[in-house]
Parts: structure tokens; C-alpha cells; sequence
């Protein structure tokens, strides 16, 4: 059987196509020795890449102040409740909540007329009883005086009966003398013993007289002396002093009736009206913000670090102001068994631009740290426990530990001072193990 077309293209493909496929072929071998040729001494002569540049820095002996920033809310520097002690009713108030007071300003006044009717009447007493002390002073006076008269003239009339005595006893010496010698009856001498001992009687009954007198001066009292006068004078004036006091008490009463503020402040409660009863109940209640308190909420482990006396700067949530203050107290456990601290940070206010209320973020300064110090951009990750250095060329990871740190720079321990530490991981291209050129 004679062979088909079909025949020929399966077992013997046409003659014309394998030399038209050699000659392409040999043209393209061609065309790519020659490609090879003119460029065969650029290929021979290619570096390979250059390796990345990194910036490091040298991890140094340094120091830093770290900060502690804790979120918190402002209080007033003290509370002050304002009431009054009298049972008087309220006749007028004058301010209002919100109103800025000073201390020493009228807030309210209290019904006051029986009160001041009482202080009259007392007045009244007091004037009397000092009225009373003169009298009897003066009375005391004309009886001292009486007392000292009395005493001068019984002294005189003593002293003339001795006078009297003494003349006589030498004229009855003189008359026994002479009648013992004749010259005089023995009852002339009889007639002169008689009158010695008239006299002598007289001498007894003046010295009595005389110590009457100063008993009597005694118990009607001079000066400081304790006598009858002495008392008198001293029980009125007692009285005296008992009203006096009477009036001292319904004076202050009727200054309480006033009521005024204590300190400066904000008044933050009004709970009075006019013809009401005060009695037990608190009327104002003013808040003392010419310094106020940061509340700071901390943790134990941030408690730690915070010192009393340390610096601090505070900002209100709704403003760009900032404030500076410092630390007065760091206050135990809010709670018995947990680990709740308050921190206080005592902070001007002249202006009273913060109020009570307010949030807050505190930035408490802590002790200088000091140790190997790197920026805080040298870590490589946010658990800080690793940074970058360069070593012969090569890049390698470096656990450390970090201390404490800033917010710009950390101290770190566990790397070696002089180390080239990349400064910012964010900026380097390469990873642990590539080869890199270091800059500073």
C-alpha cells in the first residue's frame, strides 16, 4: 500500500525543517557568545554589595533623673465646715456657692436683739459694782483713818498718865524723906500715895485704851492687812469681776452672731436661709485652694521610688498649663491587704485656676540613677532586654537589663562599658549576625 501524507509527517518529518531550526538556533548561540564576549571583562571584575551602614553611639558611664508619670485628681488643701454655737435665728446671708471669700468676711448675721438687751442690763450691774467697791473703799479709808486718830490719842493720854505717874512717884520719895525727918506729917506722904496709885490706875487704863485702838485698827483691816474693811472691799469687788465677766461672755456671743469666713477659699455649700434655727447643723462649707493636692494613685512597686520633698510637675487634662509642685506625703495602703498607695503632691494655686475634682497627670521626679547609660531607642524590642552592638563589623544582640530610664536615655546593666551600640533600632536595615559598617 502506497504511503499516505499522514504517513510521512509521523515517521519522517519534512527535510526542510531541521535545517531551518539549526540555523536559528546557531544564530541565537551566536548572538549570545557574542553578548558573553562584549561583556566577559565586566563580569570578571563585579564586588559583591557593600555592607549597611548603622549609627551607634558608645555605651558610657552616665547618669539620669528618671520621672514617674501617674494619672491622678486634685483636692482641695483643706475642707472647712462652717456652723454657729447661738440659738439666735438667721436674719441675713450674704454670699452664695461658688463665691470667692477671704478670710475674716461676713458669710451671715444671727438675730442679736435680746442679746444685746442682756448686755445693756449687765453693763448696767458691772457699773453698779464698781460703784460699790469705791464706796466701800472709801469707806474703808475714812475708818483706817479713824483707826490711826484713835491710836495717836490714846498714845497721848498714855503718855501723859505716865508723865503724871513718874512726878508723882518722886514726890512721894521726897515726902517720905522728909517726914522721915520731921519736916512733914505722915499724911501728906498718906494723901501722895494715894495719888501714885490714882496715877498708876490712870497709866493701866490708857494702855488699855491704847490697845484697844490697835485692835481695832487690826480688825477693821489697812491696806493688805486681812480685816473686817479688807473683806468688804474684796467681796464687792468680786461682784464686780463676776459682771464683768457676764458682759465679756454676751460680747463674744454677739460677735459670733456674725459669721465669718475662716480661711480664703471657694464657697462649695450654702445650707442657711433667713429665719431659720442654725442650731447643729452645718451652715457653709469652704474649700481652701490657695494650694491645692495632687492625688496620685501608685502601685507598691511604683511607691518605692518616691521620695517626700521630691519635685513634681502637674498638668490638667483640659489644659496645656503645667504646674510644679512638691511631694508632702506618701500615704499607706488605702485598703488593709492590697497594694493601693496615694501620693500628695502639695501644689500653689494663687489664681485658683484648679479646682477640686480636676484630672490630672502628676510627673514626679525620682533620684538620680546613675550606671552604663544607652537612649531608649537603642532597644530592640518593648520588653528592653536586648540591644544592638557591633563587633568586628558584625551586628550581634546583647541582653541587658534595664534599671531605670528617663524617657530619653535608660541605665542598663549586663553591657559592657565602650560597647558600639546601635542608637536607634528603627533606622537599621540588618539583623543579628549581618555584617555592617558603624558610624558615629
Amino acid at each position: 500500500m502506497p504511503a499516505t501524507d499522514s504517513d510521512d509527517r509521523q515517521g519522517h518529518p519534512e527535510p526542510t525543517a531541521r535545517p531551518t531550526i539549526l540555523l536559528l538556533g546557531r544564530s541565537l548561540l551566536a548572538i549570545f557568545f557574542a553578548a558573553g564576549c562584549s561583556n566577559g571583562h565586566a563580569g570578571a571584575s563585579a564586588s559583591p554589595s557593600p555592607a549597611p551602614k548603622v549609627a551607634t553611639i558608645v555605651a558610657d558611664e552616665g547618669s539620669i533623673a528618671p520621672k514617674m508619670v501617674i494619672a491622678g485628681v486634685i483636692a482641695p488643701y483643706r475642707q472647712v465646715g462652717v456652723s454657729a454655737d447661738l440659738t439666735e435665728p438667721i436674719a441675713d446671708v450674704d454670699v452664695q456657692e461658688g463665691d470667692i471669700v477671704h478670710a475674716g468676711q461676713v458669710l451671715a448675721r444671727l438675730q442679736v436683739d435680746d442679746l444685746e438687751a442682756q448686755l445693756a442690763s449687765a453693763q448696767r450691774v458691772v457699773a453698779e459694782d464698781v460703784a460699790r467697791v469705791k464706796q466701800t473703799a472709801y469707806q474703808t479709808t475714812a475708818v483706817n483713818g479713824q483707826d490711826v486718830a484713835a491710836i495717836g490719842s490714846a498714845q497721848a493720854t498714855l503718855h501723859q498718865a505716865e508723865v503724871n505717874l513718874s512726878g508723882a512717884n518722886v514726890d512721894l520719895n521726897r515726902y517720905v524723906r522728909l517726914a522721915a525727918q520731921g519736916y512733914l506729917p505722915q499724911q501728906t506722904v498718906d494723901e501722895q500715895r494715894t495719888t501714885v496709885a490714882s496715877d498708876a490706875a490712870a497709866v493701866n487704863a490708857d494702855q488699855s485704851a491704847l490697845n484697844q485702838a490697835i485692835a481695832n485698827a487690826k480688825a477693821n483691816g489697812s491696806g493688805s492687812n486681812a480685816g473686817e474693811q479688807q473683806q468688804e472691799i474684796e467681796g464687792a469687788q468680786a461682784a464686780a469681776d463676776s459682771a464683768q465677766a457676764t458682759v465679756v461672755q454676751l460680747q463674744r456671743q454677739l460677735a459670733r452672731a456674725t459669721i465669718v469666713a475662716p480661711v480664703d477659699g471657694v464657697v462649695d455649700a450654702v445650707n442657711a436661709n433667713p429665719g431659720e434655727y442654725p442650731t447643729s447643723r452645718q451652715l457653709f462649707t469652704i474649700e481652701q485652694i490657695h494650694s491645692v493636692y495632687a492625688i496620685l494613685p501608685t502601685s507598691a512597686t511604683q511607691v518605692v521610688a518616691i521620695r517626700r520633698g521630691a519635685k513634681a510637675t502637674i498638668q490638667a487634662s483640659n489644659s496645656s498649663r503645667t504646674d510644679t509642685g512638691e511631694v508632702v506625703a506618701v500615704l499607706d495602703q488605702v485598703d488593709p491587704g492590697t497594694t493601693n498607695f496615694t501620693v500628695k503632691v502639695l501644689v500653689p494655686n494663687d489664681d485658683y485656676h484648679l479646682h477640686a475634682g480636676i484630672p490630672v497627670t502628676g510627673t514626679v521626679q525620682q533620684p538620680v540613677v546613675r550606671g552604663i547609660r544607652v537612649p531608649v531607642t537603642a532597644f530592640v524590642d518593648d520588653t528592653r532586654a536586648s540591644v544592638y552592638v557591633v563587633r568586628d563589623g558584625v551586628l550581634n544582640v546583647q541582653k541587658v537589663a534595664e534599671v531605670e530610664d528617663d524617657g530619653k536615655n535608660a541605665i542598663v546593666t549586663g553591657l559592657p562599658a565602650g560597647s558600639a551600640v546601635v542608637a536607634n533600632v528603627e533606622d537599621t536595615n540588618a539583623g543579628n549576625g549581618d555584617r555592617v559598617t558603624a558610624s558615629r
